[in-house]
């Protein structure tokens, strides 16, 4: 390789930005070279640029969980597996170099061949959310659930979500903050929209709930929210905390919640992600790549460079019902 550097942009210890320049480094024997041609965005690289997500590495380090790229150096381990030239995507990148970079390196195992009919910026952002989807959907599926309620309804994971539960004729009762969303979750496949501001809230969910025995909840809202939803909701019944969009890291709950048949739990992705192994992690991205441009689909707002970094974190908190943004090196 000719070029000694390349741009990436770093986190740096007072939590700022900032466009530097590094050295390539050695590829190791199970990892892989990729030119990044466009990376996403996901709520917890913006968590982490606040100090609220804990990485396990001291800044500087880089940032970005999925990306699409073309493979220039191959880990001899690997070479049964991709060759130079290859287009890949890939995902749970290390923060060592992150992949909002020109190029990053990534150990092999996260990283999957994109099908010839996705283009890379389909494919930036293959991974966080529908991942997150189908490991979602394969718990309501064992533990039984016949409806779900989640909340965050209108952000571009939950939206996925509604289109893999329709599919699978599992209903979904689905919370937002605005009613201006709700014609579009509905056109989605959503089968309840209900608005958490209203008066008529706790009412309307809890005959929903009872109604179709929603037992499972998905929350990435946190705080009283949480509580009061679980409250609503049928004897039995099961949350899960993904996120705290709301920003209250406590949880209301009291010795009746406690005792009262039912059960509140956190869901991490990258738990379920790092027990699969790799030929699990191929068929879920083959399942995702298969219907990326329908079921799986994620709308791109607005493309940013590198050097436009700090409009990206601010574009994702203004206008996260819009799209996403992407970011091309």
């Amino acid at each position: 390789m000719e070029k000694k550097t390349f741009k990436a942009i770093q986190v740096q210890k007072d939590r700022s930005l900032k466009l530097v320049d590094l050295e390539f480094p050695p590829i190791g024997d199970n990892e892989v070279l990729i030119q990044i041609k466009a990376a996403g965005l996901s709520p917890a690289d913006v968590s982490i640029v606040k100090g609220q997500f804990v990485v396990g590495v001291e800044p500087p380090h880089g940032l970005g969980f999925e990306a699409a790229g073309i493979i220039s150096e191959v880990g001899k381990n690997l070479t049964s597996r991709f060759k130079v030239g290859d287009r890949v995507c890939l995902g749970n990148s290390s923060f060592k170099i992150g992949v909002w970079a020109e190029y990053t390196v990534i150990d092999g195992d996260n990283v999957f061949p994109i099908h010839p009919e996705n283009s890379f910026e389909d494919a930036a952002y293959h991974f966080s959310n529908p991942f997150t989807v189908l490991a979602m959907l394969d718990e309501v599926k064992k533990e039984g659930h016949k409806a779900i309620i989640q909340s965050a309804a209108s952000s571009a994971l939950a939206k996925i979500f509604i289109r893999v539960l329709k599919e699978n004729g599992i209903k979904s009762i689905n919370l937002v903050r605005r009613d201006d969303v709700k014609d579009e979750l509905i056109k989605l496949g959503a089968d309840y929209v209900l608005n958490t501001q209203s008066p008529d809230f706790e009412r309307e969910l809890e005959e929903i709930a009872k109604r179709e025995n929603a037992t499972k909840f998905y929350d990435a809202v946190g705080g009283e929210l949480l509580v009061k939803v679980l409250r609503k909701m049928p004897f039995g019944s099961r949350a899960s905390v993904y996120g705290l969009l709301g920003g209250d890291t406590n949880i209301p709950v009291t010795s009746y919640d406690l005792f009262g048949g039912k059960a509140l739990e956190g869901f991490s992705f990258f738990m379920v992600y790092s027990r699969l192994s790799y030929e699990e992690k191929l068929k879920m991205s083959e399942t995702v790549q298969e219907k990326l441009k329908t079921t799986f689909k994620t709308t791109i707002a607005k493309t940013f460079s590198l050097a436009e970094i700090d409009r990206v974190i601010e574009h994702s908190e203004k206008y996260a019902t819009e799209g996403k943004p992407l970011i091309k090196p």
